[in-house]
Formats: C-alpha cells, structure tokens, sequence
C-alpha cells in the first residue's frame, strides 16, 4: 500500500497496546530506582485491564517481572535502551483499511543532550519482534520525536515551532512543513511558537502545552506565569478548525506546590482505551486536573496516576509511553 494512503490517527481511537520501558539501574533513574520503579508498576497496572502493555525490558534482567507479576496483557521484550522516554523514540504509526505503517525516526537524545545509540535503535527491533509482525515497518533520517506532534485524526497536526526548529535549524519553516505533510500524510499544521518551560529538555514538546482532546478541542497547560500564559493563550486563539471555527479551549490548572524548577504540567496524560490517565503530583490541583478533564471526556474513566517521581527526570507519563494504534480504517 502506497505511504499517501496512509493516516495519522488520534490518540484517543483505538488501541491495540502501550509501549513502555522499564527504568533500570544502568539508565538516568539510577539514584531513584525505588520511587521510579513504583510509579510504573501503578502505571502498568493502570493500562493492563484496558489493553496490553509491552515493557522493554534490559537483557537479562528479570526485575520487572519480579516487581510486576504474571499480570495479564503484560509482554516483556528483551533489548537494549538508554532512557524510559519512549514516546519520543518509539514507532509513530499510521494506519489505512486496517493495514499499520509505523515510522522509524532519527532520534538523537533531543538534540545530543544525552546518548542516545541504543534508543535509536529500538525500532529496528521491534520490527522483527513477534508481537510487532502485524506492523510495516518503515525507517527516515528526519529528525521527530512523538511528544513534538499532536494529532486529530482527520489532518490537522499540532506542534511547537520552537521544537522543531532546535532540532532543524538548517531547514526553514517551509521545508519543515513539507517533510511533516510528506511523511505523516497531514493536510494541515497549526503551530504555535514559545520557548520551554524550565527544566523541559525537550526544548518545548507540544505535549507539555497543548493537547487535542477532540477534533473541536484544545486542552492547554496554564503556565507558571500570568504573561507566559497570556502569550500561550493568544497563539492558541490565532487557531482555527478546518472548517474556519475557532477551537474550544479548556485551561488546566498550573500544578502549584511543586518545585518551580521543573516543568510540571497535565497536559502530558495519556490515552488508553476507554480512559485518560493524568499526571498527579501530590497537590490540590491534582484533583481540579483530574475534574475538568473527566468533564471533558464523559464516556472515558478519567484516572490520577503518581508522576512526582517521573518530573525528577523532567517527563511524565505521556513521554513514558508510546501508543500503538490498532488496525483501523
């Protein structure tokens, strides 16, 4: 089947697994193994009943099934990876008459903050994994990472030109656009342009700022201050639907209480069938979040999961995971 034939699906359709990989004493979590480790036990445990779970997992090791169980929907895959942060290395996938074509992108630690061989190279064996043999697997020397990109489902990608440029600086913003059409089959990008918040080492992810909570919607992170906020707000406003409409936006709350240094947010909650997983922090505003976002999605369970360890690293359980679309038209 022909690449332009393909999609880029939502992240609240249907799902056929969540990736996810666990942190090991030789990764960045090594001086927080014990909180770290226990957060993604309660997130694994979150996404198990609703859909399978695949955990990469260090060859060798048998920590993770010590520390998890004989849980079902649980699948262990043995191979090497530097960090836990697989939603910005693991495969983007499209999908097309219930055919899936995932993407292997460059990865380069964010720009060469970190090493990065081993992540970029996960793809690659997923490919020849049995429980990847259902998915085209299909490699590019572009520069993307999952958190850079949100999309709607019918055309429209979201993201943060601030990011995209870091990592493309050689390219213009014309060129930039034409390799996202080209390899992700959009019709549209909608941009918005705002250095990170402190701490975000992904120089400004789109998934810390803005997220799609359905093809009218925009949830957007309140930022740690009154004129940041103003400027994030006023680019959103700039947006419009595909049909001219402007987007409904729905504000959350800034996580007040935690450490101002770190990029704190709950726009980084996860889709998975059925519910909305949000990242909780150990404040009130946890509660709020959780609320208006349960509001928002009524027909979804709309769950806290602990994340106050995983901001330490500067992600959330968004940037922990990576979803695999199931075979949709």
């Amino acid at each position: 089947m022909p690449h332009t034939d393909y999609r880029l699906p939502a992240e609240w359709e249907q799902q056929s697994a969540t990736l996810l990989a666990w942190p090991h004493p030789a990764s960045d979590w090594s001086e927080r193994l014990p909180g770290i480790q226990q957060e993604y036990v309660q997130l694994v445990q979150a996404i198990a009943p609703r859909q399978p779970v695949v955990l990469l997992v260090p060859p060798g090791s048998d920590e993770a099934a010590e520390r998890l169980g004989a849980l079902p929907g649980l699948h262990l895959a043995e191979m090497p990876y530097d960090d836990t942060w697989c939603r910005d290395y693991g495969p983007i996938t499209l999908v097309s008459g219930g055919e899936r074509l995932a993407l292997d992108f460059q990865f380069n630690g964010w720009g060469g903050k970190y090493p990065a061989a081993r992540d970029n190279r996960v793809n690659t064996l997923l490919a020849r994994h049995a429980l990847f043999s259902r998915l085209h697997f299909r490699q590019y020397l572009f520069e993307l990472e999952g958190g850079a990109i949100e999309s709607d489902g019918q055309g429209t990608l979201l993201v943060n030109w601030h990011c995209l440029h870091e990592r493309h600086p050689h390219l213009s913003r014309a060129e930039i656009e034409y390799e996202l059409f080209a390899l992700l089959n959009v019709q549209r990008v909608l941009g918005l342009d705002i250095e990170p918040l402190p701490g975000d080492d992904t120089d400004g992810h789109i998934d810390t700022l803005a997220r799609f909570v359905g093809t009218d919607t925009i949830a957007w992170q309140r930022q740690p201050d009154a004129q940041r906020s103003r400027i994030l707000k006023g680019q959103l406003d700039a947006l419009e639907r595909a049909d001219g409409q402007a987007y409904r936006l729905l504000e959350l709350p800034h996580p007040e209480g935690v450490d101002p240094t770190l990029p704190a947010n709950y726009v980084n909650f996860v889709f998975v069938n059925g519910a909305c997983l949000v990242p909780a922090y150990g404040v009130e505003t946890d509660t709020e979040a959780r609320e208006i976002l349960a509001e928002t999605l009524p027909k979804r369970d709309v769950e806290s999961v602990p994340a106050s360890v995983m901001i330490e690293q500067y992600g959330g359980p968004h940037c922990a995971s990576m979803h695999i679309p199931a075979a949709l038209p």
